[in-house]
């Protein structure tokens, strides 16, 4: 490891450790902050990703803590980013480690906006403000993701497999000590004859699982825009179509996602971005602000994007019916300034 990215990383951890101390609100806010930029960093820095996600973790949002804000004491579980820097990890597919760092990011910075509203509330009783933070930290994006019914069967699957394993090493353990005396099963010999026959029989499985297993069809190329995997040959109009479906089933979540990647699509299909796996929904901004009568509209989706998807706030008729106009505002302003 390079010297001074020790004493950088060093410097980082005394400063963490001397803020963790206070637990207080600012002090929270500041550190989700600084998670978040780590999380950039990590995005253009792969090397330090390892040391990075320590820091978080540790230093910076441990799993669970207590802030306290006028007079109130707020326990937070910051497990939720654990699960997701644990996932980015593991992931071996880079689209999809990208689409972790950037879900993560925008949670923080999601949560970070929800903080900052409530310190700057001072219109707010101490009491509802302790109340107010609850709520926040309690939403489905700052908690635990629920084990999934598939999760669970495949737990329970392993589980039985190591109990069936376990048997069979029993029951080859007592037939050698049968064929070669008392104790040879559990000598050095037993035990080579054991991982000998437990390999032969893996060989075996894996040969009789390529005998019958059919040929598979080309999997369909995809591309991840802001965490979402999109089909290469789709379009801004196929993307809005999505979105409007998932408005008419009242699931205008999904909807305002849509309808933002849409928007992100037709600015690309007329070359005014470029669309990267990597990008978040601010730089995306920052790249289409130059164009006159896009920014204001784009500001306004982005920020809603935030507030319902990251933030995961729900969205009601007239929600949508409001970031409707605002799309198609934005859209009719890209085609003016492509012509």
């Amino acid at each position: 490891m390079p010297k001074t990215r020790t004493t950088t990383l060093l410097c980082l951890l005394l400063l963490a450790s001397e803020a963790a101390a206070g637990s207080r609100l600012l002090n929270y806010e500041n550190r989700v902050v600084r998670a978040a930029e780590q999380i950039e960093r990590i995005k253009t820095d792969r090397e330090y990703g390892e040391e990075a996600i320590i820091y978080i973790k540790k230093e910076l949002l441990p799993r669970s803590e207590q802030i306290e804000f006028e007079g109130n004491t707020v326990t937070v579980d910051n497990t939720w980013l654990h699960e997701i820097l644990d996932s980015y990890a593991s992931e071996k597919d880079p689209q999809q480690k990208i689409a972790k760092l950037n879900n993560a990011s925008g949670r923080l910075r999601s949560l970070d906006d929800h903080l900052r509203r409530v310190e700057a509330d001072s219109a707010v009783e101490s009491s509802d403000a302790g109340e107010r933070i609850r709520e926040i930290l309690s939403r489905p994006a700052y908690q635990p993701e629920p084990e999934t019914p598939i999760g669970a069967f495949l737990r329970k699957v392993l589980r039985k497999i190591r109990g069936v394993l376990g048997e069979i090493y029993s029951a080859l353990t007592r037939l050698l000590e049968r064929l070669l005396g008392a104790g040879a099963g559990s000598g050095w010999i037993g035990n080579v004859l054991l991982v000998v026959i437990i390999l032969l029989g893996l060989l075996a499985v894996v040969r009789f699982g390529r005998k019958i297993r059919r040929p598979q069809g080309k999997r369909k190329k995809t591309r991840v825009v802001l965490g979402e995997e999109v089909a290469l040959d789709s379009t801004s109009r196929d993307l809005a179509e999505a979105g409007f479906a998932a408005a008419r089933a009242g699931d205008f979540r999904t909807a305002v996602r849509k309808l933002y990647v849409s928007l992100l699509y037709e600015l690309s299909e007329r070359g005014l971005i470029e669309l990267e796996d990597s990008a978040t929904n601010h730089e995306y901004l920052r790249k289409a602000a130059r164009f006159a009568g896009v920014a204001a509209p784009m500001r306004y989706l982005t920020d809603r994007f935030d507030y319902v998807w990251y933030g995961m706030f729900p969205a009601s008729d007239d929600d949508f019916a409001d970031y409707l106009a605002r799309y198609m505002e934005a859209m009719e302003n890209v085609r003016i300034v492509n012509q």
